[in-house]
């Protein structure tokens, strides 16, 4: 088996699921960490065991024994990162979203065919069985001609950084550029339109709020520049409709589930996985197992139908030991890069995010301007909230994409 030497860039929160996986995978070595908050830095490489530690990116990629970078930062510095390492002749896994506008994805997705090398961006929530199952069902025509889906996130009280102990940049303008609905909501949508084979979008209307109450003492003394919750409705050909829902923070206690509905059926979608699927977090995801409900018409009667995905996800692993290709996304990424997978037989994930992106960023161009746009105007009038300059304790990177 061919190794797959691999740097790090950003040891932050996220990258500890990055990396426990990476280390637990045959063939792989995880060789180098970077971060600009070096006492972060120093524990994240004591605690895994990484000797090759650096707080400038550029010496992490001036290296020739690494051949693949993964990039675990915040949104607004995906592009700038993601397309040096490309830059860089290194094969890209970035984290989600793909970046903080679609514009700044655009530009990512094609940085890969620029520079001739391989990317993916982190979507667990299409890597698992409840969308594999959900997919088989509508192509075999059980639910009929789709016409209506909904993509819904919900928490109580749950902002990163000011209700949990996360990085404050999560809710700063120009680090995280926006909340929920690029944080969490990435998830949901994407499923969704990999489930519906990413149909073209027409046009998107949408509002966001930053209304829920907050103890100024949890802000650390920075300000909460993005929003806690973001609704849209988006209509895509063939007069397909997709409402979308995602808060941090709501003072109702439920707002229902995810579920595509067509004329012959429904799926409601229940846990959808938003926390990296069964390998790098197997008691979360075992009890927060994603599961499938059916709802429609069996030779002319009205059924309700529990579809078992964790039985089904069991006898999957027995019979196919190479569906751990598509129950994780680094290891698809890994068997990507040794060709053991090919852009025929994998997930496209960065032309599904690319999708979303465009979605996405309609929700706040129509909030923006105060009413619905096209599809072909988001194309032209998104901007790049994109990092370009960065003041580091170690010097001044400038980021040039």
């Amino acid at each position: 088996m061919k190794e797959l030497r691999i740097g790090i860039i950003g040891t932050g929160a996220i990258s500890n699921l990055h990396v426990q996986v990476w280390q637990k995978m045959p063939g792989v070595t995880v060789v180098a960490g970077c971060d600009i908050d070096q006492a972060k830095l120093a524990a994240w490489g004591e605690k895994y065991g990484v000797r090759n530690l650096y707080t400038d990116y550029r010496q992490l990629l001036a290296r020739d024994d690494i051949e693949a970078v993964d990039v675990c930062v915040h949104n607004n510095l995906h592009t700038p990162m993601a397309v040096a390492v490309m830059r860089a002749g290194k094969h890209c896994y970035s984290e989600k979203p793909m970046a903080g506008s679609y514009l700044d994805a655009k530009t990512l997705y094609q940085a890969a065919g620029t520079y001739g090398v391989k990317l993916a961006v982190q979507c667990s929530s299409i890597f698992n069985n409840q969308t594999r199952i959900a997919k088989r069902l509508i192509g075999a025509g059980k639910l009929g001609k789709v016409y209506h889906v909904r993509s819904v996130g919900h928490r109580r009280i749950g902002r990163p950084g000011v209700d949990f102990p996360l990085s404050t940049d999560f809710f700063s303008k120009e680090i995280g550029g926006h909340g929920p609905m690029f944080d969490i909501g990435t998830y949901h949508v994407s499923q969704m339109l990999y489930l519906l084979g990413l149909p073209k979008l027409e046009s998107v209307y949408g509002v966001a709020h930053h209304e829920f109450y907050t103890d100024e003492r949890l802000l650390k003394g920075k300000a909460y520049e993005v929003e806690d919750l973001a609704v849209g409705l988006a209509r895509f050909e063939n007069g397909l409709s997709m409402d979308m829902y995602e808060d941090w923070a709501l003072n109702i206690d439920e707002v229902g589930t995810s579920f595509l509905a067509g004329g012959l059926g429904g799926l409601k979608l229940t846990n959808i996985d938003v926390y990296g699927g069964r390998i790098p977090n197997p008691e979360l995801y075992k009890q927060r197992h994603p599961e499938l409900e059916f709802f429609g018409f069996e030779d002319g009667l009205m059924v309700d139908k529990k579809i078992n995905c964790a039985l089904n996800e069991s006898a999957e692993q027995l019979l196919d030991p190479n569906i751990i290709w598509f129950d994780n996304n680094q290891h698809q990424w890994a068997a990507y890069l040794r060709g053991d997978l090919t852009d025929e037989t994998r997930i496209n994930t960065p032309l599904i995010c690319l999708h979303t992106m465009l979605v996405l960023d309609g929700i706040f161009l129509s909030h923006k301007l105060g009413r619905s746009v096209t599809a072909e105007e988001i194309e032209a009038l998104s901007e790049s909230p994109a990092v370009r300059r960065q003041v580091t304790p170690w010097g001044e990177f400038t980021y040039d994409f």
